[in-house]
């Protein structure tokens, strides 16, 4: 399976991975109606809905992102509400994980990472939540404070494993490989918590401040306007309704272009997991 097209490779399972995703979706949004936490779409998953009324033909994961103080009321109740069938992913809940956003697994499946392949965690399909912070409006200071959330980030990664998150076939990527595998043995007497609340307050600087924009700081092509996240917007998702910022084609205009058109055939891939289990 690695290196080739979802498509390509999985046809019919690939819908029976997309039906489980949403699955998680559903009740991720079960809990958040009950609990009137605010999540809404993002990224591929938010395209989707504009461009199919679901997921993308080839993608194979959903994203969506809360503001921190939505994002913090459902870590809170979501360990103790969510069905039996699945698990809440983060640091607190299973330390060895190398993510500093949180996850929502199927008990039961697998989709694993190539990079993660060899940690001891759950690896159950999963959707990702991330933690929607402010960054300065300032750009001097949005480029010092994403400075310092790659430097935690790398560390609390590094901390946790050897390898790269994304493919790496350049000369450069392997380079980055090996200095990841040293930082690995060099951080070990260093406390992996110590390295998450770094990076959490980095994430976090500018939270007691009024800014522009909001983002998941470490990526910040999925900024969005601080305003379109105060009123959300309903959208369909594969039958179902779902949230999403105002302003949806503006915030999808940003990140792709030109967002009707679709990619060249060979760059419609997923994301190539080192093994599946539906």
């Amino acid at each position: 399976m690695k290196g080739m097209s979802l498509v390509s490779t999985y046809g019919e399972e690939l819908l029976k991975l997309q039906s489980i995703e949403l699955d998680i979706l559903k009740e991720v949004i079960r809990i958040c109606d009950k609990f009137n936490v605010k999540y809404f779409i993002l990224g591929g998953t938010l395209l989707g809905a504009i461009r199919h009324k679901g997921f993308i033909p080839w993608d194979d994961d959903i994203d969506i992102g809360m503001t921190r103080d939505n994002y913090n009321k459902f870590l809170e109740v979501a360990e103790y509400e969510l069905s039996d069938e699945f698990f809440l992913q983060t640091f607190k809940t299973e330390p060895n994980t190398p993510f500093y956003f949180a996850k929502v697994r199927k008990k039961g499946t697998k989709f694993v990472e190539e990079y993660c392949k060899d940690l001891d965690i759950e690896h159950g399909i999963f959707l990702d939540i991330f933690p929607y912070d402010n960054v300065p409006d300032n750009e001097k200071n949005r480029k010092k404070q994403l400075r310092k959330v790659n430097l935690w980030s790398n560390l609390f990664i590094a901390k946790s494993l050897k390898g790269s998150s994304v493919p790496q076939d350049s000369f450069m990527g392997k380079v980055k490989i090996i200095i990841r595998a040293i930082f690995h043995y060099l951080l070990k007497p260093i406390s992996k918590s110590y390295l998450f609340k770094k990076l959490d307050e980095a994430a976090q600087e500018f939270n007691h401040t009024d800014t522009k924009m909001k983002s998941f700081v470490k990526y910040p092509y999925l900024m969005i306007p601080s305003d379109d996240l105060k009123t959300l917007e309903q959208i369909e998702f594969e039958g179902i309704s779902v949230c999403c910022p105002s302003n949806p084609r503006e915030y999808m205009r940003h990140q792709y272009g030109d967002f009707m058109k679709l990619p060249p055939e060979e760059k419609r891939v997923g994301h190539r997991p080192y093994k599946l289990e539906l």
